[in-house]
C-alpha cells in the first residue's frame, strides 16, 4: 500500500504546481520530513558488556563468584509498524568468556564456572518519536555453564557438572534510523535462569559426586547496528514551511558568564539539570556528520544527539606504586587509557514555553576512570569483587520531563544522575585540569532518584528530591536508605556572582557503602572577562563507622576509622575546601591554579587519619583534531602533602609531586 501513499503526495504536489501557474504567483516548493518505516526484517552486529552472577549452595555452604566480558554477536528480526506502534519478534546470541572462580564454602577448593555464550528469543514493542525507536522486550532466554570444584593443583576428587539452562529476559532500548535501511540501537537486557540442581561427576572416573543448587542470572549492555531489508524505510511527507521571521532560539534569562571555549563551561556549576533558558547548541562532529547528510534535518528535528570522546594521559612522579589518595590516575609513571565515552541524549527544549517537553541521557565509560563512577548493584562486581584496573559502568542513565508552566520552568530528571553540586566532574572535557581534588575524588559520584530544578526567576532556582543514598541502587537492599536532598542557587544581577548551598544526602548516617552525610557549598565570582574563580566547601560525617583495630566488618571499597582506643565504631567527620583561579589567555587557551585543604578527620574517607594539602597548577589548550575545537591537551603539576601521617605511596611519602597531562578527542 505504500505506492498509494507516494502517489498521493505527488498528485498532491502537482495540483499545487499547476494552481500556482494559473495564479502566475511564484510561491516556494512544499518542504519535506523524512518519517522513518520501520516494518520488515532486519539482521545485525553487537558488541558490549556481559556480566554473569551465579550463587551456589553446596553441603558445607555457599559462595558466589561473577563473570564480566566484552561480548560479540548478532541479531535477527521481523517489526511490523501501525501508526506510532512498532511491535516485533527478536532473536539473539552473544559471546564472550564469562568465566569466573571463587573459594568454595570450605576455604580449600575453588568453585568456578565456564559460561561462553547468552541467547534469547524475545517479543518487543516500542513507540516511534521521528527516528528514533523507544522499546521494551521480554521473553526466553538461553545459556550453557559447566561448573567445576576443585583444588589448588589438579587431583583426583575435582569435579564437574554442566547445566543448560532455560530462563526469562525483559529488557528496553532504543533504536535510531540512520540512513538508508542502517539503524544503531543501545540496549539493556536482565536474564534470569533461576536456581537449578547440577549434578557433579568425578572428572576422573565420571561416576556421580554430589547435587549441588546454583541460581544465575546475567546483565547485558549491547550497541548494535541493524540492517532493515525494506527497499523503502524513508516515507517522504510535506510540512508545512517554517515562518520567515522565526529565528533560532535565544538564551533565556542572564547571559552566560563565562566564555566556552577556552574554558570547559559557560556557566556557573549546576548539577541535576541543564541550565533552564539555555538553548542547546553544541554540536559535535559526528553530529554535524550527520546533520549534513541526506537526512540531516531529521536529525536536529529530533533533537536527539550522539557523541562522546575519548581522555588518554600519562604521568611521572616521585612515588613508585601508587598516586592514592590523589586520583584519577592512580598508577604512578603509567601511560593509561582514562576514559573511552559514548553518549545517546536528548535535552528538554527550555527555551519554549508552550509544551511540556522531554529529554533523556544514556552514558557509557571505559577504562581507568570507572573506578570513580561505580555504583554499588550496577556493574559493580568488577571493582568490588576483582579491583580491575580498567572496567565499564553506566554512570547516568535517566529520563527528563520539563514544565514551563510552572514558575519560569521545571525540570524533572528521573534515573541515575551525577551528584551536585560539583565544581568539578567525572566527564574530563567538563573540567579544568586532568587531575581531580581530594574534596571531588571521596565526595559522592552518582545518585539513583528524583530531582527537580524550578527556576523562580532569574536569580533564584531551587532543587530537591531524593535518592536511594550515595553510590548505592535502589535495589541494594543493605545499603539503600531513603536519602533527602535539597539545593538553592542565587546568582547577581550580572550574572558575576553564583552562590550554590546544597544538603546532598541526608539520612540517619549510620555506618553503610558510601553513605556520607553532606552540606556542600559553591561561590564563583566573575573578576573581568578573562579571569574568574570558584570555591567549594562541604563538612561530611558518618555514624558507627567499624575501627580499622576492632572486630566489625568493613565494606569492600570503603575504609574504616581511626576510632579512640577501646571503641569498636565511632563518628567520623571529614571537612574540606578547595579554591579555582582560571584565567583566559586566547580563545582556545586556559590557565589554571587550584589549591586545597582537606581534613580527613578519622581517616575514613582517605584511609589515613591527617590532614592534606596539595596545589596544581594547568594549562588548556584546545586544537583543530577532525573539526573545530575539537582536542584538547591539558599538562599539569601537582604537589601535595599529608601533614600528620605519611599518606603516599601505599604510606610511605608525607609528599608527593606528579607531572601530568591528558588529551582529550571529541567525536
Amino acid at each position: 500500500m505504500r505506492w498509494i501513499a507516494y502517489v498521493v503526495v505527488w498528485l498532491s504536489i502537482a495540483a499545487q504546481a499547476a494552481a500556482a501557474a494559473d495564479a502566475r504567483v511564484s510561491r516556494p516548493a512544499p518542504a519535506f520530513a523524512s518519517v522513518y518505516d520501520w516494518t520488515g526484517f532486519y539482521i545485525g552486529g553487537h558488541v558490549g558488556a556481559g556480566f554473569s552472577y551465579r550463587d551456589w549452595t553446596l553441603a558445607t555452604g555457599a559462595t558466589t563468584e561473577a563473570g564480566d566480558t566484552v561480548l560479540l554477536g548478532g541479531q535477527a528480526g521481523f517489526n511490523y509498524q501501525i501508526g506510532k506502534l512498532v511491535a516485533g519478534v527478536e532473536t539473539d546470541g552473544s559471546w564472550g568468556n564469562l568465566k569466573d572462580e571463587n573459594f568454595c564454602s570450605d576455604g580449600r577448593n575453588t568453585c568456578w564456572t565456564r559460561q561462553n555464550w547468552l541467547a534469547t528469543v524475545t517479543g518487543r514493542i516500542g513507540v516511534t518519536y521521528d527516528m528514533a525507536l523507544f522499546y521494551v522486550k521480554g521473553g526466553a532466554a538461553f545459556t550453557r555453564s559447566e561448573h567445576f570444584i576443585t583444588a589448588p593443583i589438579p587431583s583426583p576428587p575435582d569435579e564437574r557438572g554442566t547445566s543448560n539452562r532455560t530462563g526469562g529476559t525483559a529488557g528496553f532500548g532504543m533504536e535510531y534510523a540512520l540512513w538508508n535501511s542502517w539503524t544503531m540501537r543501545l540496549e539493556y537486557d536482565y536474564l534470569d535462569f533461576g536456581s537449578r540442581s547440577v549434578a557433579m561427576s568425578n572428572i576422573a572416573t565420571g561416576q556421580f559426586a554430589e547435587s549441588i543448587l546454583v541460581r544465575q542470572k546475567a546483565h547485558e549492555v549491547k550497541l548494535g547496528l541493524n540492517y532493515l531489508l525494506n527497499p523503502g524505510n524513508w516515507m517522504p511527507v510535506p510540512v508545512p514551511p517554517k515562518k520567515s521571521s522565526e529565528a533560532a532560539p535565544q538564551r533565556i534569562g542572564l547571559p552566560a558568564p563565562l566564555d566556552s571555549p577556552p574554558f570547559p563551561s559557560g556557566d556557573w556549576p549546576l548539577g541535576g539539570s541543564q541550565v533552564i533558558g539555555a538553548p542547546d547548541t553544541a554540536v559535535g562532529p559526528l553530529m554535524k556528520w550527520l546533520y549534513d547528510g541526506p537526512n540531516g534535518q531529521a536529525w536536529k528535528d529530533s533533537h536527539i544527539k550522539i557523541y562522546g570522546w575519548g581522555e588518554i594521559g600519562a604521568n611521572a612522579s616521585n612515588s613508585r606504586d601508587s598516586l592514592a589518595p590523589a586520583g584519577y590516575p592512580i598508577r604512578p609513571n603509567k601511560f593509561e587509557l582514562d576514559q573511552f565515552v559514548f553518549r545517546i541524549e536528548r535535552l528538554p527544549d527550555t527555551v519554549q514555553r508552550d509544551h511540556v517537553d522531554w529529554g533523556f541521557n544514556v552514558t557509557n565509560v571505559y577504562g581507568l576512570d570507572y573506578r570513580y563512577t561505580i555504583m554499588k548493584g550496577i556493574f559493580s562486581d568488577q571493582l568490588l569483587s576483582k579491583n580491575r584496573t580498567y572496567g565499564y559502568d553506566v554512570p547516568t542513565f535517566y529520563g527528563e520531563l520539563y514544565f514551563p508552566q510552572i514558575a519560569e520552568g521545571m525540570n524533572v530528571r528521573i534515573g541515575r544522575f551525577l551528584s551536585v553540586p560539583d565544581i568539578e566532574t567525572q566527564m574530563a572535557p567538563g573540567t579544568y585540569l586532568y587531575t581531580h581534588s581530594l574534596l571531588y575524588i571521596f565526595d559522592p559520584f552518582t545518585q539513583m532518584g528524583i530531582v527537580n530544578t524550578i527556576k523562580l526567576n532569574a536569580q533564584w532556582m531551587i532543587q530537591f528530591g531524593a535518592h536511594a543514598g550515595n553510590d548505592v541502587a535502589g535495589w541494594e537492599k543493605q545499603d539503600a536508605k531513603f536519602t533527602p536532598m535539597a539545593c538553592i542557587r542565587w546568582t547577581s544581577p550580572d550574572n558575576n556572582d553564583s552562590i550554590y548551598p546544597c544538603v546532598n544526602s541526608i539520612n540517619n548516617g549510620k555506618y553503610a557503602y558510601d553513605n556520607i552525610q553532606m552540606f556542600v557549598s559553591t561561590w564563583s565570582h566573575k573578576f573581568g572577562s578573562n579571569w574568574n574563580m570558584q570555591t567549594e566547601a562541604y563538612y561530611t560525617y558518618q555514624r558507627d563507622v567499624p575501627s580499622i583495630f576492632g572486630p566489625l566488618p568493613i565494606e569492600p571499597n570503603t575504609n574504616g576509622a581511626v576510632c579512640p582506643f577501646g571503641e569498636v565504631s565511632c563518628f567520623a567527620p571529614a571537612w574540606a575546601i578547595v579554591n579555582y583561579q582560571n584565567f583566559k589567555l586566547t580563545k582556545v587557551d586556559y590557565l589554571v591554579m587550584r589549591n586545597e585543604y582537606f581534613d580527613d578527620t578519622r581517616g575514613q574517607r582517605t584511609g589515613t587519619q591527617t590532614r592534606y594539602s596539595n596545589h596544581s597548577i594547568g594549562w588548556g589548550h584546545w586544537f583543530n583534531a577532525w573539526g573545530e575545537n575539537t582536542g584538547l591537551f591539558r599538562p599539569e603539576l601537582r604537589y601535595e602533602h599529608s601533614y600528620n601521617a605519611a599518606a603516599y605511596d601505599h604510606g610511605t611519602k608525607k609528599d608527593q609531586v606528579i607531572v601530568a597531562a591528558d588529551v582529550i578527542l571529541l567525536y
